[in-house]
């Protein structure tokens, strides 16, 4: 019988979130005896830990640590963590280490819905390297004329600030490529989050009877 893996999320992520809280620590926005009374013994760990980028941490304390911030940051203003989400973004594609990303930046304007869903499934792939329990999958909605949708299955460990901040780090990457396009998201299930992009007009299906 095979082992079960623990929900997780990558070290490089971790890291940002860790120095963070440290960093209100410091700066007095929370106390120490604050943070032993709000996060659990293996999250609390963690920030006197070294973070190792490539390694694996559970999704829960990311999230603790996630939430915390957007409360003491942010007062929990979703933009403050699109915000977040960006400069994120913008963090990995600074440090070069995800192919996907610099393909982003190099990829050219996409020519059929065919060819954006392939860029999107690329992209997206980066998910699945930086979470080990997300289902991910990319499709043009055919109910919804003309939008682009990301969903994650299996998501229910996924937290709301995990949602908004990587609505951020999508639409940095639609920055990047010079895209005006914004990505909202909703969670129409507790295990499942929706991402959704209106398409250019050029790229919607047509609605002509001669349409293919």
């Amino acid at each position: 019988m095979s082992k079960q893996v623990e929900p997780s999320v990558k070290g490089t992520l971790v890291l940002g979130v860790v120095v963070g809280t440290r960093r209100h620590r410091e700066q007095g926005r929370i106390s120490a005896e604050a943070l032993q009374s709000r996060l659990s013994p293996a999250t609390l760990a963690l920030i006197g830990q070294r973070i190792h980028i490539a390694a694996w941490y559970p999704i829960q304390s990311f999230c603790e640590l996630m939430d915390l911030n957007w409360e003491i940051g942010g007062r929990r203003d979703p933009g403050f963590m699109r915000r977040e989400g960006e400069r994120s973004a913008e963090h990995l594609f600074e440090t070069g280490i995800y192919p996907q990303l610099r393909f982003a930046d190099q990829a050219e304007r996409v020519q059929t819905r065919e060819d954006l869903l392939r860029q999107s499934r690329l992209i997206t792939s980066i998910t699945g390297s930086l979470y080990n329990f997300l289902e991910i999958s990319v499709h043009a909605d055919a109910k919804k004329d003309g939008e682009l949708r990301i969903v994650y299955a299996n998501a229910a460990l996924f937290s709301e600030a995990l949602r908004y901040s990587t609505e951020g780090f999508m639409n940095r990457i639609n920055k990047r490529q010079n895209s005006l396009r914004v990505w909202t998201s909703e969670r129409p299930t507790p295990d499942q989050v929706v991402f959704s992009m209106a398409l250019p007009s050029r790229l919607a299906p047509s609605k002509g009877p001669d349409s293919r």
